[in-house]
């Protein structure tokens, strides 16, 4: 197996783990109440988790390297906590048709952010696959309903955003430098959201069981950046996100498996766009694994 398919296993898996965040979501305890202090619990979640991680695979040298803080390690840190309050926002204040809408823009936001910072170009097979699952979301999405403000259509294009950045900050660090990238994203989410429950007046306070999911939710998060970031030694920055795709399809079998108690029963567009998006995905792991195989026969 070439380290291209390689990276796109691992991605893929990465999607698939995220997929069980908004299972996580809906059972909660009235979730639209305690946005801020679940992220602030996910955030430090996150952080914890990748720091011991980090300190596990690096050792001593950790506490040195975390200090040392990069205008790079920064950007991408705000980037994805504004990637994580940008998708809580959105899918407050409008619909989730929307909000999926604007996160199936990360692929082509990703691609023309690399290409302008990172000089990376995008074949011709990738940006096919891109649209597919493009469309592949618009069937998903077909006569559902796009009421909602336009703060919440805002705030979804600026998840997409901010995740795009995140992944082009990604593909600019090496090794396990990357991964700082997150902890400091998981610091900057904790500490933005209490900011701004002390703007807001916002007391402390969560059910014991929202602490509880929280928790794993942020186990979740860790655990899928971790592989998404191994992932991105080997992948463009639009094949990333686009591979990360399968969270949205994923999301949707597991509220509707009865045995997990969500029981959101999917129509017929949203099955058809979500094979639309797996032929997508499976269009990328194609491309690397012809690849690997006409080197080998040379």
């Amino acid at each position: 197996m070439s380290d291209h398919l390689k990276a796109v296993l691992i991605v893929v898996m990465s999607g698939f783990i995220w997929s069980f965040g908004p299972l996580v979501v809906k059972s909660m305890i009235n979730p639209q109440m305690y946005q801020l202090p679940y992220l602030v619990i996910r955030g430090t979640t996150v952080a914890l988790i990748i720091g011991f991680y980090l300190s596990i695979n690096e050792g001593s040298s950790f506490a040195k390297k975390i200090l040392t803080i990069d205008k790079i390690t920064i950007i991408g840190g705000l980037s994805l906590t504004t990637a994580f309050l940008g998708f809580i926002y959105s899918i407050s204040y409008t619909t989730a048709a929307v909000t999926l809408f604007m996160l199936a823009l990360m692929p082509f936001l990703a691609s023309i952010l690399a290409f302008i910072f990172l000089s990376e170009k995008i074949s011709f097979q990738n940006l096919i696959s891109m649209i597919i699952a493009f469309i592949g979301t618009l069937v998903m999405i077909y006569a559902s309903a796009f009421s909602g403000s336009f703060f919440g259509l805002l705030m979804g294009f600026i998840s997409s955003l901010g995740f795009s950045a995140f992944t082009v900050t990604l593909r600019s660090k090496s090794d396990f430098k990357k991964f700082y990238i997150i902890i400091y994203a998981g610091m900057f989410c904790a500490i933005i959201s209490i900011l701004l429950m002390i703007f807001q007046g916002q007391d402390f306070y969560l059910p014991l069981k929202n602490i509880g999911l929280s928790i794993f939710h942020g186990c979740i998060v860790a655990s899928g950046l971790i592989l998404f970031s191994i992932g991105s030694k080997q992948l463009l920055s639009g094949e990333l996100t686009m591979l990360s795709l399968l969270e949205v399809v994923g999301g949707i079998f597991w509220a509707w498996l009865p045995i997990l108690g969500i029981n959101e029963v999917p129509n017929t567009n949203t099955i058809i766009g979500g094979l639309i998006i797996c032929v997508a995905i499976a269009m990328n792991s194609y491309r690397f694994d012809k690849k690997r195989l006409q080197n080998m026969t040379r």
